[in-house]
């Protein structure tokens, strides 16, 4: 007899169900939209570089902080997936409304955590790059409302339902939008005057404030009014209330580990010497260009595996989470091909002929992108598992081994062997990369136990 009855589930795609091509037609869209807002970064990069390399590097360091503070709100909002797969997968439409408009109240309130960081900006910059990266810093942040209502509440009810392919749409059009906004701004154009990196920082401002307009515009069409009652306006502190017992380790662990990040970039700004640096900022440009894949491939699971717990499906979940180890296979390997055809392009557009000639810069920049390639790999494995945890609610296990790995294996050792006894900047990566395998071992023996199958259906299962 079985431990759970199961309700007839929803059919997000036309595939198999927790098949290797399910889990692409849902990754893909959520590969695009990511991939947007990696494109933005490399937009502002890419423009500023050729604006100058002191705004560029400045640039560099300051995005840093603002995805600390973005990501962790919008790791936070995120977990509204989660909620309406596990409503769509149940059935339960008519809850998705309500819990929209409740988030995205939540979203515009965060501008009471915004507002104090944007103003305190300067003691998280390195000195030396303060004067251009605070004004960035802080115009980007006054922005992270906008982005948070649209893509992070708003674009969840698209996400969790599996109507992903609108949501990439719309980043590409916001997208657009920046780069234009981009060109106009920092140089200067049809009357308009410089602005440097205040330019680049409010054409982010203004198309996540166009695409948050957008989103809104979406979710109100008819079609969705009265199945998903996305005009009703339910406040449930229950429901908050549940909402934050999942989502807060999961903020914090992601805080843990991108203010740890941010951190070692303005230790290391100030650390290495400009051509080192110059090497590392351009180097993890082009792999926050592909960061797009793990973080596509790993929403995929969350929501594949959300929907699976809502229709009460749970033998399908460990099949989803192998399928994404067979997508990190192909996508390592084409990685490794971009690396090897396209590398010594992509770097040209960030520096100029005399520094890219220095064998001291080459030899780094090489060292820094083979060793990048290895932790893509081990990257998208990583979010593919976590992912599949925060599907279950285990954010406090995410969080343990988020601040335990990554301070203790990473950012300390880094502080002391690199800062204070002169090894080598690469040994930031090569300890990255042993978090990183430290981390799946764990989840490969929790994994193997099984138990979480037995948990999940006693957690989830109704009566």
């Amino acid at each position: 007899m079985s431990l759970y009855s199961p309700v007839t589930p929803i059919l997000l795609t036309r595939h198999k169900a927790g098949s290797f091509l399910e889990l692409w037609t849902i990754a893909w869209p959520l590969m695009l939209a990511s991939f947007s807002g990696c494109l933005m970064t490399f937009i502002d990069r890419t423009i500023l570089a050729r604006y100058s390399s002191e705004a560029f590097v400045a640039c560099a360091a300051a995005q840093p902080w603002h995805w600390t503070v973005a990501g962790v709100l919008m790791a936070f909002l995120s977990i509204t997936e989660i909620f309406i797969g596990r409503y769509n997968g149940a059935k339960k439409f008519s809850k998705m409304g309500p819990l929209i408009w409740q988030m995205v109240i939540v979203a515009f309130t965060c501008e009471l955590i915004v507002i104090p960081i944007a103003l305190l900006s300067h003691h998280l910059l390195a000195s030396n790059l303060e004067p251009l990266a605070k004004p960035y810093l802080q115009i980007v942040l006054l922005g992270c409302p906008f982005d948070l209502a649209g893509f992070g509440a708003i674009g969840s009810f698209f996400a969790g339902r599996g109507e992903t392919k609108m949501i990439p749409l719309v980043l590409v059009f916001t997208n657009t939008v920046n780069l234009i906004l981009d060109i106009l701004l920092v140089f200067g154009c049809y009357g308009l005057p410089s602005m440097g990196i205040r330019g680049a920082a409010y054409a982010t401002l203004i198309s996540q404030t166009l695409g948050f307009i957008i989103f809104l515009k979406l979710f109100l069409r008819e079609k969705y009014r009265k199945k998903y009652a996305v005009f009703r306006f339910q406040w449930s502190w229950p429901l908050l209330k549940e909402f934050f017992h999942i989502s807060f380790p999961y903020a914090v662990a992601h805080f843990c580990g991108m203010a740890g990040w941010s951190i070692a970039y303005q230790f290391l700004a100030i650390k290495l010497t400009y051509t080192h640096f110059m090497a590392y900022s351009v180097s993890f440009t082009l792999y926050t260009l592909v960061f797009f894949v793990m973080d596509g491939l790993g929403k995929g699971v969350g929501v594949i595996c959300s929907n699976f717990i809502g229709a009460q499906q749970y033998n399908l979940l460990g099949k989803v989470l192998k399928q994404s180890f067979r997508w990190n296979g192909i996508f390592s390997c084409l990685f490794l091909i971009i690396l090897l055809g396209f590398s010594n392009s992509m770097i040209g557009f960030f520096v100029d002929a005399e520094l890219y000639g220095q064998v001291d810069f080459s030899r780094q920049i090489y060292l820094f992108l083979a060793w990048l390639w290895l932790l893509f790999g081990l990257d998208t494995a990583w979010l593919s598992m976590q992912n599949f945890l925060i599907a279950l609610t285990k954010t406090k296990t995410v969080l343990l081994i988020n601040v335990l790995c990554f301070w203790g294996i990473v950012l300390v050792p880094t502080y002391f062997l690199v800062g204070l006894y002169g090894y080598n900047s690469i040994l930031y990566l090569q300890l990255i990369g042993l978090d990183l395998i430290i981390r799946i071992v764990i989840f490969y023996f929790w994994y193997r136990r099984r138990t979480w199958i037995k948990a999940t259906t006693a957690k989830f299962c109704t009566p």
